[in-house]
């Protein structure tokens, strides 16, 4: 929640339920816009990563918190999404009930607690292959902590974005990471002869290492920073303790995904969570999906 207060067009959200004393229940939406003002009309969109997060999944402590969030959300958003990163099963009849679609979603996990050579044979063979070209091309791998290389890695991130038409957090998101929250933010470069051409920042917390922001220099490409990048971050995971590296969404069963195609050849796996989606302003909701599609379709030619 302090991160995102700390960023540039972002509101966060959070609802808790107590009980004796005690929390048994949070949710932190963050509302998202793009633009001025205006066009915070026609961007802003709330997302939930990972909750609502209840108790041995109370159904009527997920109906509270579910309840009380929309007292709180401005008049303005046009769209909830949910993104669990884990089953939420136990209390989606609860967000279903109160009008969220689940629509199919997977989410792509690798279990790294196994010793580094099973999870090497666990590769695809062109990962392996690609990984084996950057070795011998001469990268190196690198844990960033100064600020300096920090801010290096969020311009890589930038021009990333940039490159694939998405919409980008800003540097404002990353400016206080460190500060906020030490112990659960870690950042990865991947150098050649000096120069920083991949980078990547994970979030850390108990056994849960989770993928969270990578971008790289398309110069360097035939290097295969990135590849190379991964296996060393998913080895820092494994030699640090961690049992799950995260590699976030997998996008919708029975759709050509090739991102979803590029992560399984890591020796993950496959887990069905779903996404819940609420339309506040369905018109806006509909025309906003449209004028993305459009973009998007421009964009690619």
């Amino acid at each position: 929640m302090q991160v995102y207060e700390c960023t540039l067009n972002n509101r966060p959200i959070l609802i808790a339920a107590k009980k004796q004393g005690r929390i048994v229940g949070v949710l932190l939406a963050t509302v998202i816009t793009n633009g001025n003002s205006i066009a915070k009309h026609l961007t802003a969109r709330s997302i939930i990563t990972g909750g609502p997060i209840v108790a041995n999944d109370n159904p009527g402590i997920a109906r509270l918190l579910i309840e009380e969030y929309k007292r709180h959300l401005p008049y303005y958003v046009i769209y909830t999404e949910i993104r669990p990163i884990f089953d939420l099963d136990g209390i989606s009849g609860v967000l279903q009930g109160n009008g969220y679609v689940r629509k199919g979603h997977f989410n792509i996990l690798l279990r790294i607690n196994r010793s580094k050579k099973e999870l090497w044979n666990g590769l695809h063979k062109e990962r392996r292959r690609n990984i084996g070209q950057a070795q011998k091309a001469g990268l190196q791998f690198k844990v960033v902590r100064s600020v300096e290389e920090r801010l290096k890695i969020v311009k890589l991130l930038e021009q990333t974005y940039h490159r694939k038409h998405v919409p980008f957090a800003g540097s404002s998101l990353f400016e206080h990471l460190t500060d906020i929250m030490p112990e659960n933010v870690h950042f990865f470069a991947a150098y050649y002869n000096g120069k920083m051409v991949a980078g990547q920042i994970r979030l850390g917390y108990k056994k849960l290492l989770y993928a969270w922001y990578a971008g790289s220099d398309e110069d360097y490409f035939k290097l295969r920073p990135n590849d190379f990048l991964m296996w060393n971050v998913i080895c820092w995971g494994q030699k640090n303790g961690y049992n799950i590296f995260d590699f976030g969404g997998g996008g919708e069963p029975d759709k050509p995904y090739g991102v979803r195609d590029y992560k399984l050849k890591y020796g993950c796996e496959m887990f069905d969570y779903g996404r819940y989606v609420l339309a506040h302003r369905p018109v806006s909701y509909w025309m906003a999906a449209k004028a993305y599609a459009l973009y998007h379709k421009i964009k690619g030619k």
